[in-house]
This record gives C-alpha cells, sequence and structure tokens, in this order.
C-alpha cells in the first residue's frame, strides 16, 4: 500500500485504484489488498498471483472512460471462472472494487501518506448499497470517531473497513559491515530503519543508504534523540561488549515489540550478569544453520517476519 500512495503521488498519469473490499471462501490474499492500474495499461501492485489483474485492467477502461466507481465480482470457484482459479488456491469469491483516482481521492490519499510518515493509524471506510455502489468513503484518524462523508446508515448495506497502519520501525544499534545486508533486508520488506552508532565514518548516508535516518554519539546522547514506541524492534549488533551493556542498561525499561541482541547466548547472558529476560531474542535469528552476514541477515529478517506476523495473526 505504501509504494501505491507514494506512486499516486508521484505520477501525472490518470489512475484508477482497485481494492479488494470482501472475500468470501479462500483466496490468495485477503480484503485490504490493493493494485494501482495506470492509463497506459501498467499498474502496481497484485490482487492475486496473476489470475485476475489482465482481466482488471480490461474492466478499468470504463472506469477511466467514466471516470466512476465500480465493484466486480469474481466467482473463483464456479466452472466458469475455473481458468481464473485453477491451481492458484483462489477457489473463493473476490469483491474488487474500482476507483478512479480523481483529485478528491488523490488529496485523500496524499494526507494518508503524510499520516502514516508520521506514525498515525488511519482507518478508511467505505459505505455500499445492495448493489456494491459506491455511496460514500473516508480516511480517518483512529482516535476520530465522528464522519462528516460517512452515509447515512439506512441507505448502506455494507461497510468497508480497512486500518492503514504506519510502517513499522527497526532501530538497529551498530553499523559495521553486517549492518548493511540487515538493513536493506529490512526495508524491502517493509521496515523504517534507523541506525545508530557511535562512529561517524560508518553510521552515514554513503555506507547504509537504506535506513531513513542515522543517529551518531554514543548510548547515552543516542537515547535523547530518540522516542521509543510500543511497536519498535531493536536490535543490538555493535560488537562491542560495553556498548551492548550500555545500551541495554539504558532501554530495558522500555515497552517495545522485539528485542533482539547478536551473539551467542552465553555473551547475552553476560550482558545482564543473571539470566536473560523473556523478552530479549538471544541468539537473534531464526536457527537455519546461516553462516556469513548475508545468510545471517535473511535469519534475522526471518525471525523479524516470524514475530511480526505472530502478532498480527495470534493463534
Amino acid at each position: 500500500m505504501y509504494t501505491i500512495l507514494e506512486e499516486v503521488q508521484s505520477t501525472s498519469m490518470e489512475c484508477v485504484l482497485a481494492t479488494i473490499i470482501h472475500v468470501e471462501g479462500s483466496a490468495y490474499l485477503r480484503e485490504g489488498t490493493s493494485m494501482l492500474i495506470k492509463k497506459d495499461g501498467t499498474s502496481l501492485g497484485i490482487i492475486s498471483v496473476g489470475c485476475i489483474e489482465e482481466d482488471l485492467i480490461l474492466h478499468s477502461c470504463r472506469v477511466f472512460e467514466r471516470k466512476n466507481t465500480e465493484t466486480f465480482v469474481y466467482h473463483m470457484e464456479s466452472d466458469e471462472d475455473l481458468e481464473w482459479g485453477i491451481g492458484t488456491g483462489c477457489n473463493g469469491t473476490l469483491y474488487i472494487l474500482l476507483q478512479y483516482v480523481d483529485h478528491k481521492l488523490k488529496e485523500n490519499l496524499s494526507y494518508v501518506l503524510a499520516s502514516i510518515k508520521e506514525a498515525k493509524v488511519i482507518v478508511h471506510q467505505i459505505g455500499l448499497d445492495d448493489d456494491w455502489n459506491l455511496l460514500g468513503y473516508s480516511f480517518l484518524p483512529e482516535d476520530e470517531d465522528e464522519n462528516n462523508n460517512e452515509p447515512k446508515e439506512n441507505d448502506v448495506s455494507f461497510i468497508y473497513m480497512q486500518k492503514i497502519i504506519p510502517k513499522p520501525r527497526l532501530i538497529i544499534f551498530g553499523a559495521g559491515c553486517d549492518v548493511y545486508p540487515v538493513v536493506t533486508m529490512a526495508t524491502s520488506i517493509g521496515f523504517l530503519v534507523t541506525v545508530c552508532d557511535w562512529r561517524s565514518e560508518l553510521c552515514n548516508e554513503n555506507n547504509i543508504p537504506d535506513a531513513v535516518s542515522h543517529i551518531i554519539g554514543f548510548p547515552t546522547e543516542i537515547m535523547e534523540q530518540l522516542s521509543f514506541k510500543e511497536d519498535d524492534y531493536v536490535i543490538i549488533m555493535t560488537h562491542n561488549f560495553q556498548r551492548d551493556k550500555e545500551i541495554l542498561s539504558l532501554m530495558m525499561n522500555q515497552s517495545l515489540s522485539y528485542i533482539g541482541i547478536l551473539g551467542s547466548r552465553k555473551r547475552t547472558s553476560n550482558l545482564f550478569d543473571t539470566k536473560i529476560p523473556n523478552n530479549i531474542h538471544s541468539p537473534i535469528g531464526l536457527s537455519i544453520g546461516a553462516k556469513g552476514p548475508f545468510e545471517i541477515a535473511v535469519s534475522i529478517i526471518a525471525e523479524l517476519i516470524q514475530h511480526k506476523r505472530m502478532k498480527e495473526y495470534p493463534e
């Protein structure tokens, strides 16, 4: 969704926004999945595994022509639609809303992009009638419950609601050569990465270009510039025992989503002079027999994904 929001603001070409608003049965992707279709037939994002994208692009031609909003229903389990769903796991019914991105919608999407960059959660709501025609939509901060654009309740047969969540923040202490692949991979899966280190020759944009910010200083100086949030992820990989110990002493009272420490479990235990707390991931990364910086980065990123998904979909 983030790349789509950015593309809507940067392109001068007319666009249609396709969104899965309802799923009955099984589907490869669920409600909230979006795809941006441009007037020239190119697209960004996917709605399925490639079984209906071309058909949606064809349908978008009418939406471009009429500059309106339409809902298209794909019965993936039916014999008529077998060529779409066969072998893909898309055996449900998909309701997909195609919205022409007019000036108003573009302004709203600009507001959403600016808001999530400020770590604000936005609630997107769409009201539809019995025939799945659009009645109204809104984008509001999560803590606001009034909406002047909402359709009246007696007009609405179906309400689609989606929370647009800011990218999670990953804070890495350390800027050595093994940090680079972690930052690159974390960025590619949707993390906003901040790198912190006392060595300015390592902690900079030229050395680690994918980080959104670089904080230079010793642990106490860095902490003065950071404001932790409950959904933050933290990795400590400075390779300096005393620095790691100081960092931990300054942040152990913080409520965080994830804290991982690079190094053996024995080393981590020595950092605490006692039993390793339950909220500490050590050794960091899934056990895949990783060797070298890039494989270790893969194992770390895999653990971040696992942790993130378990929070999103707890059993």
